[in-house]
């Protein structure tokens, strides 16, 4: 998340100023369709989480094997 947030912060205000802290959580809280080992992040002011439903994985057990539902 900060690979992408910090250069959006540097275009605004230079580290260490108020003006550098609010721009890097507004660039924070908009990542978009950022690819993590646990789902796609996109972030907003009201979702820090920003996994949606594609983040959610449920396996069973069928024969004795692992099996993806895709419900």
């Amino acid at each position: 998340m900060l690979q992408r947030a910090i250069p959006e912060a540097l275009k605004k205000a230079p580290p260490g100023t108020p003006e550098f802290r609010e721009a890097l959580r507004a660039a924070l809280e908009n990542v978009k369709d950022l690819p993590l080992s646990h789902g796609v992040m996109n972030t907003t002011k009201a979702d820090h989480n920003g996994l949606d439903r594609r983040a959610r994985v449920i396996v069973e057990i069928v024969d004795g094997k692992w099996k993806l539902r895709n419900d």
